[in-house]
């Protein structure tokens, strides 16, 4: 079995963003059988409103396949963006132009261009940076001077084009925009009726902001789960706290990069990640990673290393963002992601390494347990009976380079262990005794190709009881 094997069972997942390369039903149900794991919807162009003819369509399309398939929707919160032209303003290298408020507009002195800003702070928060960087530094500007009324003359470091609502960045600029707009709200309660299994929040300040869209779930009894983007500074300062009060990190390193200095974003991931595996929160690498492919068949030596680093400090998922919603080779571009993170998990397991994650609850020194007898028998897989995931997810944070098959009755955990790195989650009724749903399980593994008859694996159940519940490890042949 080599390396890239394709029989061998990817562990880190896929998310692949969705948009008009990959909207119709054939484009979705290519995606998902070519090893989607997670369809991210980016709701800054289109609300989720808008979006619902696609993602139900996705919703009937992974009904029809055993592992589950996530649906994520990705809420823009707050964000400084230019106004809408009816062409795009064409930019030449040391020009001189002029940032504002719309009604700046007619104080520009003639024949120069003005390029208008949809946010009405943005003559006070400005004047805390140096520099504007348009679509995470495609276009950068070094600031000349800002009138009292807020008009900013700026000088243009590169030539370029600046369209409609493209996203500006003010590095070091503490923003006095609410985190959330009505137009998120309204996003938000889409999301809840429509019963979507992750929300990602942009912009995340501090853990506050998370806190604000837990207590509007719960008061709707949604079971939604919270992706926290780290992609501002004061997100980097407020790490540990906003980990804890999500339920995933996704280290969103297109904005990041333009809020922090560019040499500083790979250290800043690999802290994440790391402080998300010791909390046993699943956390996703995002942004550029296979970008030349929005255009090019074939991603840089660069960039697949990139997405080999990804795997190798061990982060739960990897991110296809323009690859698959506007570029020309969507299904190429995750065929290839897909074949680098193969390739890198054959060689992390020819090494034989396994890293010292620390337990911090029974329920995780048991998952540990779990792994550790895998290892030793040199099981096939790693199969849990569970309700919540939680079980799984326990297992899934110590890494095993051995596959974790989740058999669940929750349609919510189903699909939300989708993001849980080496996790394949089945749906199985879990009706009469608890010994007739582990057979219903292993032989809805069988049926998948997961699991094969008279293969070794460890068996990991719970058995609730007065006051809680027993969780069991134990060893078995599937039969």
């Amino acid at each position: 079995m080599t390396a890239s094997d394709p029989h061998q069972k990817r562990l880190t997942k896929i998310v692949c963003t969705i948009g008009p390369s990959c909207f119709t039903p054939d484009q979705l149900e290519d995606l998902v059988k070519s090893g989607m794991n997670v369809a991210r919807f980016n709701l800054t162009h289109a609300s989720a409103e808008k979006q619902l003819p696609v993602i139900n369509a996705l919703k009937k399309i992974r009904k029809q396949y055993p592992m589950g398939v996530g649906i994520l929707l990705d809420i823009r919160c707050a964000q400084v963006r230019t106004g809408i032209v009816e062409k795009a303003i064409v930019i030449a290298k040391n020009q001189e132009v002029y940032f504002g408020v719309e009604k700046l507009r007619k104080v520009v002195p003639a024949k120069c261009t003005f390029i208008s800003v949809d946010y009405s702070a943005f003559g006070k928060d400005v004047r805390t940076t140096k520099v504007l960087l348009i679509d995470n530094g495609e276009l950068s500007f070094d600031i000349l001077s800002i009138s009292p009324d807020g008009l900013v003359r700026a000088r243009a470091r590169q030539q370029g084009s600046i369209g409609s609502r493209r996203h500006i960045n003010m590095p070091g600029a503490d923003i006095s925009l609410p985190t959330f707009t009505d137009i998120d709200w309204e996003d938000i309660k889409c999301a809840v009726r429509e019963n979507v299994d992750f929300l990602a929040i942009s912009f995340v300040r501090c853990a506050k902001d998370i806190e604000e869209v837990r207590k509007y779930l719960d008061l709707q009894k949604s079971m939604i789960r919270i992706v926290a983007k780290i992609e501002t500074r004061q997100a980097v300062e407020n790490l540990p706290a906003i980990i804890g009060a999500s339920d995933a990190v996704m280290v969103a390193r297109g904005d990041l990069g333009a809020e922090i200095p560019f040499e500083e974003v790979p250290v800043i991931q690999d802290r994440i990640v790391a402080q998300c595996r010791e909390t046993g929160k699943p956390v996703i690498v995002a942004t550029h990673m296979l970008e030349s492919m929005i255009e090019h068949p074939l991603p840089t030596r660069a960039e697949a290393t990139d997405v080999a680093h990804a795997a190798t400090i061990r982060t739960d998922a990897t991110m296809l963002s323009g690859e698959t919603a506007s570029g020309r080779h969507p299904l190429v571009a995750l065929d290839a992601m897909d074949r680098i993170l193969r390739a890198t998990e054959g060689h992390l397991r020819s090494l034989d390494t396994r890293e010292a994650i620390e337990a911090s609850s029974d329920a995780e020194a048991r998952a540990e347990a779990a792994v550790s007898l895998a290892y030793s028998l040199n099981a096939s897989a790693i199969v849990v009976m569970t309700k919540s995931g939680q079980s799984a997810q326990a297992v899934s944070k110590f890494r095993p380079m051995i596959p974790v098959i989740a058999i669940t009755d929750s349609e919510a955990a189903w699909y939300q262990l989708s993001l849980h790195y080496g996790i394949s989650s089945l749906w199985c009724s879990f009706e009469g005794e608890l010994e007739d749903s582990v057979v219903r399980g292993i032989k809805a593994a069988v049926d998948a190709g997961l699991l094969q008859k008279g293969k070794g694996i460890v068996l990991v159940t719970g058995t609730e009881i007065t006051g809680g519940s027993v969780i069991s490890v134990q060893a078995r042949e599937v039969r």
